[in-house]
């Protein structure tokens, strides 16, 4: 045994060098070798407690026999004198106990507390290690695994510690550089560095806050960034930077600013914003001010012959004649079928010079862009005087854009069926020279089959307007020359009904509105649209279809066999009965 003094010096250069050795049976073997060494012990145990309430008892110097020191309490049997059991920490991780075969003395009993103390201090300090590199491991998961949210940490120099693979995806996969140099990616690049500066000097959160990024291939995206100081001893010793990707959501925004301001039929701002403008026009005091407005004539009878589709379709053609017109103004679409040019400074001669070429090129436009032709009524209106708004403008535009539509676009209106003929006929001349060669062929029935002279009449307008209902029919099937497939087959029925609503529309064609709808019926109830059959067709309709179909068969065309009269004479035979009207055919047999 050491003396007190020798002992003490001793004692505290083995407190000194206890440490965790990397396990508890490691650990143990230091406690004992200490304990040996030092106090004489003959019998140690050592209990630990883990996270769960777990206990982990290690012996040394029972023989054979392990005993869980706690639940068999050995001492009991033992001089107390011999025995030094103590709780490791409060709350206790566990306890350790030595036994020796003589008393204690009180020092080496103060010596073992504070034995028992350190060695309470390195578990604490293992548990909190452990703990840590737990919360870390978590962390560091998390941190990696963080879906849409990428982060990163970076250090004075901005050289980037730790990343996600969030951030790769926002900053750029497998481009992260490793010198400074993302943060200059980052726009406004000045304002950011001022921020980051900030930060590193204030130590306080920033954020979040919207940026834009320009990736490696040059584009820019949004994010929001928020920036978090970390701090050591008071001092910031880097800082963890989130990014969230908002792009998608920023694009959502612009969209909704745009559908605020925009009409979404047409492209043109909508009415909202032409309030908008006005008002901003006003309180700028910008005189003179013109404003052109323009309404589309016969949108309705568009919309209820050819539907709603077609109608929208003239409304943006009306739109891009307009953006033609006015490629460097602002043009509005106020209304259903009214539109609206504003022109700052510019006096009534300029704009009625505008107007005059809105008007001009509507004529060109209709030669070449559309079936349905275009009809505009146009106004204009000035505003000179700062007192007065440019709200005045636009009533005296819109007061004169009636008074046109009256003086002028009455026989327009009311003939819309003939303007989309002229139209059809312009823009598909082969269906003009069918219509042409049917008329002729359909007088020369109608007079052998006796009609009176208002049948004659209404024969004649139905052979030239027969097909006016191919107007809703799409151009390529129009200029098709090989057979059509089922579905266009079935596509082109269609022009019956469509070339129905469209005479129904127009009062110089109403006569024959029910004709035309028929043209395509058969003798023997298997035609279309409705399937009538025999007599309950129209006489005029069945003296069309035999002219129409005659005309069709012998007519010359590009990629179609020509068939000699004995050929053309079975067909029609053949369709006695069935397809058209046996008498009639017999007539016609023998006019020709």
């Amino acid at each position: 045994m050491m003396n007190s003094s020798a002992l003490e010096l001793a004692f505290l250069y083995e407190v000194s060098s206890l440490a965790w050795p990397g396990s508890e049976a490691d650990l143990f073997d230091e406690v004992i070798e200490k304990a040996v060494r030092l106090f004489g012990v003959q019998r140690a145990a050592l209990v630990l407690h883990d996270d769960t309430g777990q206990s982990t008892c290690h012996t040394w110097g029972f023989g054979q026999n392990k005993i869980n020191v706690l639940k068999e309490r050995p001492w009991q049997n033992r001089d107390p004198g011999r025995v030094y059991l103590k709780e490791l920490g409060s709350p206790p991780l566990g306890n350790l106990y030595l036994e020796r075969n003589e008393d204690f003395l009180e020092n080496e009993r103060r010596l073992l507390d504070v034995f028992s103390g350190r060695l309470a201090n390195i578990l604490q300090l293992h548990i909190w290690e452990r703990k840590t590199r737990k919360l870390r491991e978590r962390f560091r998961l998390v941190f990696e695994n963080m879906p849409m949210v990428g982060a990163l940490s970076f250090d004075r120099e901005g050289r980037i510690l730790h990343y996600n693979r969030e951030v790769q995806k926002i900053l750029g996969q497998g481009v992260l550089p490793k010198d400074g140099d993302w943060f200059t990616r980052i726009r406004p690049a000045a304002d950011f560095q001022k921020l980051l500066t900030r930060t590193w000097e204030t130590g306080q959160v920033v954020g979040p806050g919207e940026w834009q990024i320009q990736t490696p291939e040059g584009d820019l995206r949004w994010a929001l960034l928020t920036l978090v100081p970390v701090k050591q001893d008071e001092k910031v010793e880097e800082v963890f930077c989130m990014i969230i990707d908002i792009t998608g959501r920023k694009q959502m925004e612009e969209e909704l600013r745009r559908l605020s301001a925009f009409d979404s039929l047409t492209g043109l701002y909508n009415r909202n914003y032409f309030e908008q403008k006005i008002r901003q026009l006003d309180e700028e005091g910008v005189r003179p001010v013109s404003v052109i407005v323009c309404d589309v004539d016969g949108l309705k009878p568009v919309n209820d012959c050819l539907g709603h589709r077609q109608g929208d379709e003239l409304l943006q053609k009306v739109a891009a004649l307009i953006r033609e017109v006015f490629p460097g103004e602002e043009a509005f679409r106020v209304g259903g079928d009214e539109f609206a040019v504003i022109l700052p400074a510019r006096d009534r001669e300029a704009a009625q010079k505008a107007c005059s070429i809105l008007v001009e090129t509507r004529e060109k436009f209709n030669m070449g862009h559309t079936v349905v032709p275009l009809n505009i009524s146009a106004g204009v209106g000035v505003t000179e005087n700062p007192r007065r708004s440019v709200y005045d403008a636009y009533k005296q535009a819109d007061d004169e854009m009636y008074r046109d539509k009256l003086q002028r676009c009455a026989a327009e209106r009311y003939d819309i069926g003939r303007s989309i003929l002229a139209a059809l006929f312009r823009n598909y001349p082969h269906i003009e020279r069918h219509a042409g060669r049917v008329k002729e062929l359909a007088r020369l029935l109608g007079e052998a089959a006796g009609l009176s002279t208002e049948e004659m009449d209404n024969l004649l307008l139905l052979a030239e307007v027969h097909d006016i209902g191919k107007v809703g029919l799409p151009d390529h099937i129009l200029r098709k020359n090989e057979s059509l497939t089922k579905e266009e087959e079935e596509e082109m029925k269609r022009h019956c009904e469509v070339g129905y609503r469209i005479a129904r529309c127009s009062p110089g064609l109403t006569p024959v509105a029910e004709l035309i709808l028929q043209h395509h019926e058969w003798w023997d109830g298997r035609g279309y649209p409705q399937g009538l059959k025999g007599e309950e067709i129209h006489l005029l309709s069945r003296i069309l279809a035999i002219a129409d179909a005659y005309e069709t068969i012998t007519a010359v065309r590009p990629g179609k066999k020509v068939m000699s009269a004995e050929e053309v004479m079975t067909e029609l035979k053949q369709g006695a009965g069935t397809r058209f009207d046996p008498h009639l055919v017999g007539i016609f047999l023998k006019l020709l």
